[in-house]
């Protein structure tokens, strides 16, 4: 397991159309909580929840990095876009994790390649 990032979940689009936004399985409320990554995949726990949002692994088709994400702007901080793959449908989970840019690129880059030794496509 890796160290806890504390940070904000800023929602989940569908098809990566910000005004369509993914419900399911608890994706729908915002809010500010605690990331980690395990075996299983990228965890992460609201405030006042008791159920993490989780992305495996072999779901994860892509990250990237942003400043818009869910029709929410982060100034100029990086949101981290988790691209995934779920019942048939292209979902993209974003996250402000930190304000400096280097410390999420080489987040970024430290999830690529968690993701290509696991085998997931197209990262």
């Amino acid at each position: 397991m890796y160290k806890t990032k504390r940070g904000s979940y800023f929602g989940t689009e569908i098809e990566r159309r910000w005004w369509n936004r993914f419900r399911e399985d608890g994706f729908f409320a915002r809010g500010n909580g605690e990331l980690w990554l395990d075996k299983d995949g990228l965890h992460f726990l609201r405030r006042l929840t008791t159920k993490p949002l989780v992305i495996r692994w072999t779901e994860i088709t892509g990250i990237r990095l942003g400043r818009w994400h869910a029709g929410r702007w982060a100034m100029t901080f990086p949101i981290l876009k988790v691209d995934f793959r779920r019942r048939s449908r292209d979902l993209s989970a974003g996250f402000l994790l930190s304000r400096n840019w280097s410390h999420m690129e080489a987040f970024a880059r430290e999830l690529r390649r968690k993701v290509s030794s696991i085998g997931a496509i197209g990262v």
